[in-house]
């Protein structure tokens, strides 16, 4: 987060990107939940980007980001994230094909560290924040990842967890579809953010498919949510005893 490069490249104006307007602030419901931790990964061989987006549901303001670049495994490279088993000219090719277009594929070569070390970093940025305590284990403390579906943290974080050898963190056994919310609250089928957004009548910031843009204009939809009363819940759960078994508590859910 402290390289030039990164923060040149990357949109990291979240105060103004995720600023609530004060008459937004008077259908609030009281939550359950005082933070919401907006989750977007990237990349679908192995997780190239992690960026999290944190609000308060008090006032829905953006408190905090963390975003790091995360490297493939068996090339060592500080911000993105790196997959592992792949050549050097195919993970070239790969980091080309999606960054290149973004203008940010330099940024990735230059700061993208391994997947356990984000995590380690990921940790102690929770812990900072009170969300987590590393000895004590188990959930978020007040808080809860939310996802545009149940792919980041149902099949993505298990499966790179698996390739760097490490287990599925406990923090990661519990999240909040937006879909599933959208739906249930507003009674209408969303496929995706940029439908959500259309619908909404929210325009598109940043590059889609960039994973802190992504997370950021998640960030916005939960806002209007949060904003219209919609109260927010744990919509999937991952079994302690036995990880694979993912229980989905909305019986009208997004499939």
């Amino acid at each position: 987060m402290d390289d030039a490069s990164h923060l040149g490249k990357f949109n990291h104006n979240y105060m103004l990107d995720l600023q609530p307007d004060a008459s937004e602030l008077c259908n609030l419901k009281p939550q359950d939940i005082d933070y919401l931790l907006v989750l977007d990964l990237e990349g679908k061989v192995e997780i190239l980007e992690f960026p999290v987006v944190m609000i308060e549901t008090k006032t829905m303001d953006f408190v905090d980001s963390f975003h790091r670049c995360v490297v493939l495994q068996n090339f060592l490279c500080s911000s993105l994230v790196r997959p592992t088993g792949m050549s050097e000219q195919r993970v070239g090719q790969y980091i080309d094909g999606k960054y290149g277009k973004m203008g940010v594929d330099r940024v990735w070569h230059d700061t993208a560290i391994l997947f356990k070390d984000a995590l380690e970093e990921f940790e102690k940025w929770m812990t900072g924040h009170q969300l987590w305590n590393k000895q004590a284990g188990g959930s978020l403390h007040r808080a809860a990842f939310v996802t545009c579906g149940n792919w980041d943290l149902k099949t993505k974080i298990p499966q790179q967890c698996k390739v760097s050898k490490i287990r599925t963190p406990s923090y990661f056994m519990e999240w909040i579809n937006l879909k599933d919310i959208y739906l249930n609250f507003y009674n209408r089928r969303a496929t995706g953010m940029t439908t959500m957004m259309r619908q909404l009548g929210i325009p598109l910031l940043g590059s889609h498919h960039l994973g802190i843009d992504d997370a950021k204009n998640i960030a916005r939809v939960l806002q209007r949510l949060l904003a219209d009363g919609a109260l927010l819940k744990i919509t999937a759960r991952r079994s302690f005893a036995n990880p694979s078994n993912v229980e989905f508590l909305f019986n009208n859910r997004i499939v």
